[in-house]
């Protein structure tokens, strides 16, 4: 049966699938801002966190592209050794330079501080790959909305709107107590704003580079969970039970400045029309 076009979606695919996003994930979290803590809470939040695949699905699918096409991204591994050795190795490497850096500012590090277990360090990337930044965003921030921008702004620009975008979809995680985010005091909250912007351009480059989700996916997840290889001083975070906030504003600032040298020298040296070498994902790519 073929399906009756919707004009807007037609026209507008990319606003469409924002919408989608923002409005599957916010209503279905919604419920879980007015509930303390729980399991309830959590599975609401975490079931609500894949708008952004459940949207993209939805107006590929509207539009009479072809959805399995559109899937196929996020299984293409075959994208050479190297980019699965920056995939897991740049985030690595970038909470090394965190450190580094948060030790010549004299911040709150403690060098001999225990780094978590290798068992401890899989479970959460793990848990990162399919709830926190993998399978439930990817799909959608850089499967679909990335590869259409690229057309409209280069690369660069394309990947600040989707970062803007995307910085804005986690806003109910702010006032929903069962979230970190909800925690974070105001420093740490413009320092993550900033981490999410220039994420967005590594995120870019590697999906430009590869037209593989998946990439997306693993750099996603590692980048959240790189940070936990960071040695922070907890005693000089929380003192006497209250966030030492300057502690915190050198980290995020650390941390951000580092993303931003990172970004910045992608873009310097790949250009920001494209940010990748050879064949760039276009709209086409993915179904439409």
């Amino acid at each position: 049966m073929e399906r009756p076009p919707i004009p807007w979606v037609e026209d507008h695919p990319v606003a469409a699938f924002f919408v989608g996003a923002y409005a599957y994930t916010w209503l279905v979290s919604a419920p879980a801002a007015f509930m303390e803590p729980s399991w309830t809470a959590a599975i609401l939040v975490y079931v609500g966190s894949f708008g952004p695949p459940v949207s993209a699905a939805v107006v590929t699918w509207l539009r009479g592209d072809d959805v399995r096409e559109w899937a196929a991204q996020i299984t293409k591994w075959r994208v050479g050794v190297r980019w699965w050795v920056v995939a897991l190795g740049l985030p690595v490497a970038a909470a090394a330079l965190i450190t580094l850096g948060i030790v010549a500012v004299r911040g709150p590090v403690d060098l001999g501080a225990t780094l978590p277990s290798p068992v401890v360090f899989v479970g959460v990337f793990l848990f990162a790959m399919v709830l926190s930044g993998g399978l439930n965003e990817e799909p959608g921030w850089r499967g679909f909305a990335q590869a259409r921008l690229n057309e409209r702004y280069g690369a660069f620009r394309a990947s600040l709107v989707v970062g803007v975008v995307w910085a804005g979809w986690h806003l109910p995680y702010f006032v929903i107590p069962v979230t970190p985010h909800s925690s974070f005091p105001l420093v740490n909250q413009l320092g993550w704003v900033g981490g999410i912007l220039t994420l967005s351009v590594v995120l870019a480059w590697a999906y430009n580079s590869t037209g593989s989700v998946l990439v997306a996916m693993v750099l996603h997840a590692m980048a959240n969970t790189a940070d936990m290889l960071i040695p922070l001083a907890a005693d000089r975070i929380l003192v006497d039970g209250v966030v030492n906030e300057r502690a915190v504003g050198v980290v995020a600032s650390v941390h951000v400045a580092v993303y931003v040298l990172i970004a910045l020298g992608l873009v310097a040296y790949y250009g920001r029309e494209t940010l990748a070498r050879g064949s760039v994902p276009t709209s086409s790519d993915v179904g439409e």
